[in-house]
């Protein structure tokens, strides 16, 4: 689904060995072989798996994955066990935890969101933002992933987002005129246009934008502004933006737009597993 680099795979270990386990030196563990097992401790999605499993190979451990990102867990469920020395075991063991409690608190509220917005609407798709924790987006959008969301900026090279911030700074113009250039210099790429009332999204729709992002606008503000806009333009992508929640996606989601666009998905609750080890 998603490649992680050996370098990356590098960092997660870096960033918790910096040096060396203190711990097992100080203590004279011996690197005798053993296992470790982590378990779900309730119902959720499970994601990190794929970059836990590259650090588990990275540190010269047997890995035996029991179930896949992606896949729900129960509580009691066991979804890895790892073999090797005590000392590549110790290395791995919060490190993985936190991939797989951090990432699948991410994928869990994804599928709850994604599930509670189909019932308004079947089609329509939950994307996660680039408004992600600085330094994990990569790892973060791979938990949308698997919890069935989609992605909706991986940055800032991909679609063209015209937001206020940077009509700010070309104030002659106009809706079309930024469209125009944005295809003549990006013939390739999508055009979006940000639009906080009604009458900016009418005005792009009629500009030639491929789609424009409603931002901040009501479930009712909604369902009367896109039957207007598809009218103008039937292919037009509509997103949906702020405000929205598992309690309301629904609700959002019956109002036509196709995607529902949410950065909340990233300050998600992180999962509970736990972690046993065992010496063979």
């Amino acid at each position: 689904m998603m490649h992680f680099s050996q370098a990356e795979i590098d960092q997660l270990i870096f960033e918790d060995v910096p040096l060396h386990d203190e711990t097992t030196r100080a203590l004279g563990l011996p690197d005798a072989p053993g296992s470790l097992t982590y378990t779900a401790r309730q119902h959720g999605v499970i994601a990190g798996m794929a970059p836990l499993l590259r650090m588990a190979q990275a540190l010269g451990l047997r890995a035996e994955p029991l179930a896949a990102d992606g896949d729900a867990t129960a509580p009691g469920q066991a979804v890895l066990q790892l073999h090797g020395g005590a000392h590549a075991l110790h290395m791995a063991w919060k490190q993985g935890m936190n991939l797989l409690e951090y990432l699948g608190g991410i994928a869990s509220a994804t599928r709850q969101m994604v599930e509670a917005a189909r019932v308004g609407n079947p089609r329509i798709q939950v994307a996660g933002t680039r408004k992600a924790h600085p330094g994990a987006r990569r790892l973060q959008h791979y938990a949308v992933l698997c919890g069935g969301g989609m992605v909706h900026r991986a940055g800032l090279s991909e679609t063209i987002l015209v937001f206020a911030q940077h009509r700010a700074f070309l104030p002659g113009l106009d809706a079309a005129a930024l469209v125009a250039r944005a295809k003549a210099h990006s013939p390739e790429k999508f055009v979006l246009i940000e639009a906080e009332s009604a009458e900016d999204a009418l005005t792009a729709a009629r500009a030639g934008a491929d789609g424009v992002q409603l931002d901040k606008m009501t479930p009712k503000q909604l369902a009367t502004l896109v039957p207007q806009l598809r009218a103008l333009q039937p292919r037009l992508t509509i997103n949906a933006a702020g405000g929205i929640r598992p309690d309301n996606a629904a609700e959002f989601a019956a109002s036509g737009v196709d995607i529902l666009v949410t950065s909340s998905l990233y300050n998600a609750k992180a999962a509970d597993f736990g972690a046993v080890m065992r010496m063979d």
